[in-house]
């Protein structure tokens, strides 16, 4: 379990004087931002996430301000007005929502743009009342009648003078002349908002596709004159008034990050809540924006980048096709690697081919049970002729087809039908879709009618390419789609190309980026291209396939960002001046058209809206807020600034809209700190013990308890300059006694391995090497070897002697790949090989000579050195490499293989600035290993501050100190602050995955307990974990566990509403993936989690992993992590509450619980034999319980050394048996006793009756009302009838029978007579024979429960004694004559009858009625003589002669 500790409090050094700076407005600055995007929630909080040039995202919320912000999720609808009563709107429904379906509109849902008309005051009063009567609505579209309708409201004369066209045509932009007919007025000349009231859904995909409200599937059944004027936008609640706060939330740091891994495009979907990210190096990742936490990760490629050709990864489509499904298309562009510029590699011509890539990403449930996931749909080998900034996917909405459209290198509009081919199908014809190099050669050109069960990944990438050109010409076109019917990649199938016709003319214009959608009844394409200038807009028809073109007039002083479609009459382009327009069919005689069809039909981009918005770094436009525009700036100062362009209802065309600052940087940049200095690099040597780089050349050491709590430290004199951070006054332990003249930007530890002595080896960001030692930070040596700074290092051993003049010596790898070799011994610099175009990836030694040196690089060649002489001797390939390494004599220097640092804490992976720099990765499982260790070696003496635990109890109050969340509980902090020596720390803790690193920046204690369950419960069992090891220490334990109380307990209670109750699903995950202590507390919690559970979230939570018990799953999939999990959640909530479940989940869980008991090779008999303990009550109606029984039995004796695995599962069958017996003893004690007597073999008797020893030992009163039988099970045993047996148990027998009589005061056994004295509840005592394996006889005497027995020392007597009737007998019970003749029959005892020989009273007052477990204790015989008998009852002494 991996916890992210943010320290930002060191990431910046400065004077005293100097202002507080905040790492996280100061990294923000200084990165480059590679994309910015923004969106609205239902709640009213709008968001932005900024993702920068190496790898990191940034997510800002803020709140509505006291302007009104418009309600995007509403808009009113239409309705006709009164002649005599001003036109009103209706309030919005309850009922909106931003959920979108794509059922056709009924007439009676037509909304317009609020935002774009002017409203009077008595507008807003009144709202669309009306005395006409009206049709109800439909909630069917007619048709067959939706032509003519809409002609009539197209053409039909107006009772109004003045139309809504009227009102808007006057405010066009200057240069732009619209001369209107009298008899037309065209309510098309706003655009649209993708939202609607109740009644009626969106089209909206979370991309620019939805259709117009004018199309013919939405045409309004009222004409043009009656339409209302809009009212201004409600104010959205509950936040009306509230001032603006724009506050960072969230860091995210992914994983790859740093250079050549730029976030290069994200898209939100607003349906469910994700973050779809894409990086430059070709990583799509999925991110909840609950908790802001990596769920999905997937490569775009799978082959290697450097090879041929490499690509960017730059745009990503996206395609809802369900509820929680979503197409996601990836297009990449040819360009220069992330290392060109560092290796000076020339810019080569842009290329127009594009590479693409398919997934579906399928989102998961609530309950965990199908976590969300990408699935690759295409090969690698997909690729277009056309830029990939000009790729658009489509969804046809009617037969839900899809279309992949592109603007190809000719400037050609290209349109493609594109089928997703189902799994099942594919799963069936037994395919596979990884492309293969090997058959990279075949060509498919001369494949006539290609094979369609056959993948296209086996072709190459130059026949892909030529498939997916398009030419000039269109004969030679066509012959090629004649030739290629349809093309397959993998689950992709691609029908034959369709050429449309030209859209770009003008060979000045280069394309930026294209948009397109659907409009109508889906009949027609309409598109937008745009260049960094200029904007040009095309339809294309999909009966006619035929395409037009059309000017879109737009000014601007800088670059066009972005154009996106609100409908499929109105869009947006975002630049220095934002402009909102909408599209306008006119005829001939500038009539408004009813169709596109004809050539005397020309279609205009009206420009309604066009504001100055001022230079920005990005800007941004949603769908959940489509009258903003989200705006990225930087200030002169360097200062970034996120600000919105609101466009309000009562604007028109030349007016500027209104703009407000949400949120801006108050701290520099890093790289502008006055007087100070940046930490560049980090290196954890231990938990006491980690270094920092600092941008002044020098390295500072601390401690993990002092970046987590800023701790003081008493030192003599100051070790810097700096000696305050941040003002506060706070040293370093210790800091190098030399400064470098540029910063630190890597450290690394390195051991000598002669003389032991470690030392730190550094690169500065000059091309400079430094070495220091470790123990007194002293600079040993310093070199400047590299034009770029070090990036790696490889250490050669002593001893490895096929190395030759590199042995003992360390490779230091600079960034364009020189090698520079110091020798460990002086530190000298020996030799220096110069680099290469490519980074290396491999470096080998040895040769016929041990002199030489090959290295391996990215891109696949390969150069062969003489270390020595540093002589270049030959070039070539990395096939070559490997047979001449194969060959024998060369070794594998391994990169990065530096000396061993801490293996409780880490650094990240990369580095995308301060924030990832300042944060270390806990490994909280050999973290808390190693402390409790300590902790429990210690003692008490905690009070001493020379104890030897005192550094780890500041370890663990430290991350405890990071963890806790003061400010819920004054009592609590009380405790945790006086008590266990916890202090507020300005650190702060994230969550952290393989996938990415989420990093938290909230001050409130709420928030933290309120993003998400998973988030939630990864805290709280950091917490439960750390206060457990805390508490080893005696003094502190009362305290740790009411802390543990409150935090496992009562936080529901505290937070309120919004707490995230712990995901039971994680805590289980973490029980299967942890150590024995994460595995402990993760179990308690969740079952406090399911305690707390509701029925009806219990039972919900049961039917949703209940399909995927063990029982009901293949063989393959038995043993599978699913698997396991849901009998884990449903086994234990089914021990807890199974009067919810029905009897049909009980079986499948008991069947289930069997399967892994009795398997063997089960890597989960540990589940099994748990539940077995928890609900055996349960399962023992369903299946066989003795064989659930029989199984424990076997796993609880085992000895066998391959049953013994690293999760020993012996203790915990034995603890599972002592369980079942104390709440299942009738069947427990039948089946011990059964396998006692028939057992199937003799190592099963053998194990029983070892596990009866260990009863007797552990629970003896579960024994104690069966003892007769147990006792008679274990003599027949015996039986010398069957010599085999008995030699087998003979050990154990007599093991339990010494364990029963020491035990048991009721059972005695004579060692001279072989005779064994077993006592009844019932009075009698039965007499046994061990060397014939018989009873003998039966002593029937006592009326209640005997105490106890003894035999006299010669064996001819025998003396019981029962309290309850206070009185001792005693029998005759050696050998006679008589009982020759009547064998089974008691001896003679002196007279007639079965009475004793002797009957003595007494009377011990109340301790006749002592208990079991007292006479087990507190009875016993003592003979101090051959007849004379002491009785112990408790403190009193009997004395009988026998």
């Amino acid at each position: 379990m991996l916890l992210p500790l943010a320290f930002p409090a060191y990431a910046n050094i400065q004077d005293a004087s100097g202002p507080p700076i905040n790492v996280i407005e100061s990294d923000f600055n200084s990165e480059r931002t590679a994309s910015f995007i923004s969106w609205r929630t239902d709640n009213g909080l709008d968001y932005t996430a900024v993702g920068s040039s190496k790898g990191s995202i940034k997510i800002f919320s803020f709140h509505p301000t006291n302007t009104p912000i418009l309600d995007t999720r509403a808009r009113p609808t239409v309705t006709p007005p009164s002649e005599h009563n001003p036109p009103t709107a209706p309030s919005p429904s309850p009922s909106q929502s931003r959920r979108h379906s794509r059922s056709l509109q009924s007439p009676s849902s037509l909304s317009f743009n609020q935002a774009l008309i002017n409203v009077s005051a008595r507008a807003r009063v009144v709202s669309g009342v009306s005395h006409e009567q009206v049709e109800a609505p439909k909630n069917y579209v007619d048709f067959e009648d939706e032509p003519g309708r809409l002609k009539d409201i197209l053409r039909s004369n107006s009772k109004h003078k003045r139309t809504l066209a009227d009102t808007i045509l006057p405010s066009f932009d200057r240069g732009v002349v619209i001369e209107q007919s009298p008899a037309s007025a065209s309510p098309m000349l706003l655009p649209t908002l993708p939202n609607t009231p109740s009644g009626a859904s969106s089209t909206s995909k979370n991309k620019d596709d939805s259709r117009s409200l004018l199309s013919a599937t939405n045409s309004p059944t009222f004409p043009p004159g009656s339409l209302s004027a809009l009212p201004s936008p409600r104010p959205l609640s509950p936040f009306d008034g509230s001032p603006s706060r724009g506050t960072v939330k969230v860091s995210i740091i992914l994983d790859p990050c740093g250079p050549g891994h730029v976030v290069s495009a994200m898209r939100y979907l607003e349906t469910v809540d994700l973050l779809v990210v894409l990086q430059e190096s070709g990583n799509l990742s999925a991110f909840d924006m609950r908790d802001s936490t990596c769920v999905a990760k997937c490569e775009c490629t799978t082959t290697r980048s450097y090879q041929d050709q490499f690509w960017k990864w730059e745009t990503i489509r996206i395609v809802p096709t369900g509820d929680k499904t979503y197409i996601i298309l990836a297009c990449a562009s040819p360009s220069q690697p992330p290392f060109a510029e560092t290796f000076g590699l020339a810019e080569e011509p842009r290329d127009s081919k594009a590479r693409l890539n398919m997934f579906e990403l399928s989102v998961g449930d609530s309950y965990g049970v199908h976590p969300t996931r990408f699935e690759r749909l295409a090969s690698d080998v997909w690729q277009v002729d056309g830029p990939a900034t000009g790729v658009e996917l489509l969804m046809n909405d009617t037969d839900g087809s899809f279309q992949l459209v592109y603007i190809n290198s000719t400037n050609y509009f290209v349109t493609r039908r594109l089928t997703i081919i189902p799994a099942y199908e594919i799963r069936a014809r037994g395919r596979s879709f990884t492309s293969s190099p090997a058959h990279s050669q075949e060509d498919n050109r001369s494949l006539a009618i290609p094979n369609p069960f056959k993948v296209f990944g086996s072709k190459s990438v130059e026949s892909i390419a030529l498939l997916g050109q398009n030419h000039n010409s269109g004969t030679e076109q066509e012959n090629i789609s004649a030739t290629i019917a349809t093309i397959d990649l993998g689950r992709v199938q691609l029908e034959e190309e369709e050429s449309r016709g030209i859209v770009i003319s003008s060979p000045e214009f280069l394309l930026e980026g294209i948009t397109a959608c659907y409009a109508g009844l889906n009949e027609r394409i309409i598109g937008l291209a745009w260049s960094n200038t200029d904007i040009t807009g095309f339809i294309a028809g999909e009966q006619e396939r035929s395409l037009t073109t059309f000017a879109v007039p737009f000014r601007s002083r800088g670059k066009i960002q972005g154009v996106h479609f609100m409908d499929d009459e109105a869009f947006v382009v975002l630049g220095d001046a934002i402009s909102h327009y909408c599209l306008r069919r006119v005829d001939a005689d500038s009539n408004t058209a009813t169709t596109f069809s004809g050539t005397s039909i020309i279609t205009q981009a009206i420009q309604t809206v066009t504001t100055y918005g001022g230079p920005s770094l990005m800007l941004s436009w949603s769908r959940t807020s489509p009258h903003d525009v989200f705006a990225l700036r930087q200030l002169r100062s360097g200062q970034k600034e996120i600000l919105v362009h609101t466009i309000n209802s009562g604007q028109d065309v030349s007016t500027k809209q209104q703009r407000r600052s949400l949120w801006r940087a108050q701290s520099p940049s890093g790289s502008t700190i006055p007087g100070g200095a940046t930490l560049m690099s980090v290196l954890p040597v231990e938990l006491n013990f980690v270094l920092l780089g600092y941008s002044d050349g020098h390295i500072r050491q601390t401690s993990l308890p002092c970046l987590l709590q800023r701790k003081y430290h008493a030192q003599p004199a100051p070790l810097s300059p700096f000696s305050p951070i941040s003002g506060d006054n706070v040293l370093f332990d210790k800091i190098s006694d030399m400064s470098l003249p540029s910063s630190i930007l890597n450290m690394h530890l390195v051991r000598n391995d002669r003389t032991g002595e470690r030392y730190i080896l550094g690169g500065a960001d000059d091309g400079g090497i430094a070495i220091w030692a470790l123990e007194s930070l002293k600079l040993q040596a310093r070199f400047t070897p590299f034009i770029v700074p070090l990036t790696r290092i490889a250490q050669v051993l002593q001893s490895n002697e096929n190395a030759g003049p590199l042995r003992g010596s360390l490779l230091c790898v600079s960034g364009d790949g020189t090698i520079a070799v110091v020798s460990m011994e002086g530190f000298e610099m020996l030799y220096l090989i110069p680099g290469a175009s490519s980074p290396i990836a491999r470096i080998h030694a040895g040769g016929d000579d041990n002199n030489r040196a090959l290295l391996i690089y990215a891109d696949g060649s390969a150069r062969v050195w003489d270390v020595e002489s540093g002589e270049f001797l030959r070039a070539t390939n990395e096939e070559k490499a490997k047979e001449l390494v194969d060959a024998g004599g060369w070794i594998n220097i391994s990169l990065d293989k530096s000396e061993l640092t801490s293996i409780s804490i880490s650094t990240l992976s990369g580095s995308s600035g301060p924030v990832s720099l300042c944060t270390l990765l806990l490994n909280l499982d050999r973290f808390l290993k190693y402390t409790s260790v300590n902790v429990k070696s210690s003692g008490i003496a905690l009070s001493s501050s020379s104890a030897p635990s005192n550094a780890t109890l500041s370890q663990l109050r430290a991350v405890l100190s990071v963890l806790l969340t003061p400010g819920l509980s004054p009592d609590i902090d009380e405790i945790c602050e006086n008590r266990l020596g916890t202090t507020p720390s300005q650190s702060t803790v994230g969550f952290a995955s393989a996938l990415a690193t989420t990093i938290y920046h909230h001050d409130n204690p709420i928030h933290t307990w309120s993003k998400s369950a998973k988030v939630s419960a990864g805290r709280v069992l950091a917490i439960v974990l750390v206060l457990k090891t805390l508490s080893l220490a005696e003094e502190l334990s009362h305290d740790c566990q009411t802390v543990i109380t409150f935090y496992s307990t009562s936080l529901a209670h505290v937070v309120g509403v919004s707490y995230q109750a712990p995901d039971v699903a994680y805590l289980a995950t973490q029980w299967f993936d942890s150590s024995n202590d994460v595995r402990q507390a993760a179990k308690a919690l969740f079952d406090a989690g399911i305690v707390r559970l509701s029925d009806e979230e219990s039972i919900a939570l049961v039917d949703a992993w209940q399909h995927h018990l063990p029982c009901l799953q293949p063989s393959i999939e038995k043993e599978s992590a699913k698997s396991s999990l849901a009998l884990f959640i449903c086994g234990y909530m089914a021990a807890e509450k199974y009067s919810l479940l029905s009897t049909s989940s009980l079986i499948d869980i008991s069947k289930s619980i069997a399967l892994y008991l009795h398997d063997e090779s089960s890597a989960h008999r540990g589940l099994a034999i748990d539940l077995c303990a928890r609900g055996f009550q349960i399962w023992q109606h369903y299946i066989d319980a003795m064989a659930m029984l029989r199984a424990l039995y076997t796993l609880a004796t085992s000895t066998r050394k391959e049953t013994i695995s690293a999760r020993n599962i012996g203790p915990q069958a034995r603890l599972a048996v002592l369980q079942i017996a104390s709440g299942s003893t009738p069947l427990f004690m039948t089946t011990l006793t059964l396998d006692i007597l028939n057992p199937k073999t003799l190592d099963q008797r053998k194990a029983v009756m070892q596990l009866v020893a260990f009863m007797i030992r552990k629970r003896p009163l579960i024994l104690y009302p069966n003892l007769p039988r147990l006792m008679e099970a274990v003599v027949k045993s015996l039986d010398p009838n069957s010599t085999a047996s008995r030699d087998a148990v003979l050990d154990s027998a007599t093991e339990i029978i010494g364990h029963v009589v020491k035990t048991f005061p009721t059972v005695d056994f004579h060692m001279a007579t072989q005779r064994l004295a077993v006592g009844t509840s019932e009075g009698a005592f039965i007499m046994y024979d061990l060397k014939t394996a018989t009873q003998l006889y039966v002593l029937e005497g006592h009326k209640r429960r005997p105490a106890a027995c003894t035999f006299s020392p010669d064996g001819r007597r025998l003396v019981t004694v029962s309290l309850e009737e206070g009185v001792v007998l005693v029998w005759k019970v050696g050998s006679s004559f008589t009982s020759f003749f009547n064998p089974g029959a008691p001896p003679r005892q002196g007279h007639g009858g079965s009475l004793p020989f002797k009957t003595l009273n007494f009377n011990v007052g109340d301790e006749a009625n002592m208990t079991i477990t007292g006479t087990l204790e507190w009875v016993k015989f003592e003979w101090p003589a051959e007849r004379t008998v002491r009785l112990h009852i408790r403190e009193s002494v009997l004395t009988f002669s026998t």
